[in-house]
């Protein structure tokens, strides 16, 4: 079994920072790297919520702690 790489951005969550994790995971998925997956830091806020289910995108797995996990770090403050 493969581990999962998780594509998160900052802890605190913003549309742009949740859109480019998800955006950058499908893209390295598409690129045969099926075990990257997007993930949040924190709690998702009411504007990226309503993005998200405006385009019936199921939101990201959290991940409050990365601590042993492999991840892409996108969009860092």
């Amino acid at each position: 079994m493969t581990e999962n790489i998780y594509v998160i951005g900052h802890k605190s969550p913003d549309t742009d920072s949740v859109t480019i994790a998800i955006t950058y995971a499908n893209l390295k998925e598409s690129l045969g790297m099926s075990e990257a997956k997007p993930a949040i830091a924190g709690d998702l806020n009411g504007e990226t919520k309503f993005v998200l289910d405006l385009f019936k995108v199921p939101y990201p797995r959290s991940l409050p702690d990365a601590t042993g996990k492999k991840v892409i770090l996108v969009d860092q403050q």
